[in-house]
């Protein structure tokens, strides 16, 4: 009862004070999402461009260290100005949210001067400690203090996926993420220390574990009821107005209904993300007791901050409407590419193998991708992993074999079973079903010093003729087979992407986690494709769509396209705002500054 009480005593300041509140929490967005993200972008683009960098990812890191000198001390530079903004991000927002709370009426300017003073905390001494804390307690644990600033910040679905398939690693992973939920609560009042009450960041992380100690479990509740809360909230609102459009499509003001519904769902979801960023920071400046204000209420700027956030929303609702008039007519629809990951469909048999491609291409996938490793003698067998003991139990790799002997190798997998395939079989089979193929090179330091050669005098004019493509996670090979064969598509797999690449391949398949809008907006103004991998849940696949990705690679192919056919085969009113709310429902975790 004491924990409900509490969160009934932050939503009413939420209430009492809404305008200012709200104001403050979307100026800051403004300002985190809309002028320092992209630049930050903008001048690590600029940066790895003047160095001739085509891209940063995890497997050029070491190159760009130790051969990019210039290049490395500007990138390190612009991290300690990230770590700066975040901080200040944080310190305009809780000093804000606290002056709003006590009825100070500091305004923005004053807020926004008390940010820049509390700086001064950013010391080297204690610098190290604020970046453990940013990049490991925040991703990880922090439901209340995430930020734009450190989206980035995160391990990739397809490494978390491999990981729970291995029980020691789950574990670990497990204990990892508890062990991080447990720092992030007892480190909660870090900033707030730091910020609010003057203390040197050290001395604020030990003050912190002293005032959290026998709390954990109540500050636990405390945030899971905000979260439960908002989020029940979300979807009351959201499936209330589906229905309603459900019932309103059988009349002759469907249409309108629908953008006016559309126009509410934004504007609501909106609000509510705005509101749940108030109530989590009001925790963070009070987690035990919001005590009421003691300081007069002044009236002049109270009302004027409720005018300009209702004048401000009027124009968004605006816009708003304007879209929601786009996506209801389809105008919004986008068609990506179906592309079966490694030739199979919901485990309708043995990855890489030719009777799984028969049943898949069955289903009409615009692309099936499959992955080639080089032999022992030079051939080209169909097989994801370097090593065959996970499908077969043997413990040998494809160069450690000859083509004939791979070819006698039984993989089982999903209750299936078939025999290895090589290449020329595999892309005879798929030409006799006029399938198209996405041809995965997983080059090894092991392979023969002519592996692209053969590849290309064998393969690359039969390739170009079936239209097929070709990616992998090797840029050099990428590049030396776009400059050499430049009418076959050469992508590059990216499992990480912190900035857009700028190279001259074809274009690039990368992780879903990483992939946001500006990346798939700054590719295509290049004339190039953008592909997700591997998408596998509905949610994440209409993600994808509003993304505007060029195709979608996925383990669940007939899932992939029902959602697909939801949003482009004349769906009804209310399917088009169900797809549009799950999507937003995907986008719309409540992330302070965001």
């Amino acid at each position: 009862m004491k924990s409900l009480r509490y969160i009934n005593s932050l939503i009413r300041e939420s209430f009492s004070r809404w305008g200012s509140y709200l104001l403050l929490v979307e100026l800051v967005a403004a300002a985190t999402a809309g002028v320092a993200v992209p630049l930050m972008r903008w001048a690590t683009a600029g940066i790895l461009r003047q160095a001739g960098i085509p891209y940063l990812g995890v497997d050029n890191f070491t190159f760009v260290l130790l051969h990019h000198s210039g290049a490395t001390a500007l990138l390190l530079a612009l991290l300690v100005l990230l770590l700066v903004l975040v901080y200040l991000q944080f310190a305009v927002l809780l000093g804000g949210i606290a002056s709003i709370q006590q009825r100070e009426g500091l305004g923005v300017r004053g807020i926004v001067r008390e940010g820049l003073a509390d700086l001064r905390h950013l010391r080297p001494s204690s610098f190290g400690f604020f970046v453990v804390y940013l990049l490991l307690i925040v991703p990880f644990a922090g439901v209340v203090v995430q930020s734009a600033l450190l989206n980035k910040v995160k391990i990739p679905a397809f490494v978390l996926d491999w990981l729970s398939t291995k029980p020691v690693f789950a574990v670990l992973v497990a204990v990892f993420y508890g062990a991080a939920a447990y720092l992030g609560l007892r480190w909660v009042r870090v900033l707030p220390n730091t910020i609010l009450r003057d203390q040197p960041l050290l001395t604020a992380a030990r003050q912190s574990w002293q005032q959290t100690r026998g709390k954990f479990w109540r500050y636990s509740w405390r945030l899971l009821l905000l979260t439960v809360g908002t989020t029940l909230v979300g979807w009351v609102w959201s499936s209330g107005l589906i229905g309603l459009q459900t019932l309103l499509d059988r009349t002759t003001i469907a249409f309108p209904a629908a953008v006016v519904l559309l126009t509410l769902l934004l504007a609501g979801q909106t609000l509510l993300g705005g509101a749940t960023s108030v109530l989590y920071l009001l925790f963070l400046v009070a987690p035990d007791e919001l005590r009421p204000a003691i300081r007069p209420i002044p009236n002049k700027h109270h009302w004027l901050r409720r005018i300009i956030v209702l004048v401000s929303g009027g124009a968004v609702v605006v816009i708003m409407a304007a879209f929601g008039a786009f996506y209801m007519t389809g105008a919004l629809a986008e068609h990506p590419l179906t592309i079966s990951h490694r030739g199979v469909d919901a485990g309708n048999g043995v990855q890489n193998t030719i009777p799984a491609l028969r049943k898949t291409a069955a289903e009409k996938p615009d692309f099936v991708e499959m992955d080639l490793h080089e032999t022992k003698d030079g051939q080209f067998i169909v097989l994801h992993d370097e090593n065959l003991k996970t499908l077969t139990g043997v413990n040998r790799t494809p160069y450690q074999l000859t083509l004939a002997q791979l070819q006698q190798i039984t993989v089982r997998e999903n209750g299936h079973q078939a025999k290895l395939a090589s290449f020329d079989d595999y892309l005879a089979a798929a030409e006799a079903m006029n399938q198209k193929l996405i041809v995965e090179l997983k080059p090894t330091p092991s392979d023969s010093p002519q592996m692209l050669n053969h590849f290309i005098s064998r393969y690359a004019k039969r390739l170009v003729a079936d239209h097929d493509r070709v990616h992998s996670l090797s840029y050099k090979l990428m590049t030396q087979l776009h400059q050499r064969v430049p009418k076959l598509y050469a992508g590059f797999i990216m499992p990480f992407s912190l900035v857009a690449p700028q190279t001259q391949l074809s274009g690039y398949t990368v992780e879903e986690t990483t992939l946001d809008s500006e990346l798939v907006e700054t590719v295509h103004a290049q004339h190039q494709s953008v592909w997700a991998w591997t998408v596998n849940d509905p949610d994440t696949m209409a993600q994808m769509l509003f993304e505007d990705v060029d195709g979608i690679i996925t383990d669940n192919l007939s899932e992939l396209k029902q959602v697909i056919a939801e949003q482009s085969n004349h769906p009804s009113y209310a399917q088009r705002l169900r797809l549009f709310a799950t999507t937003l429902d995907d986008f719309g975790d409540p992330v302070i500054g965001n």
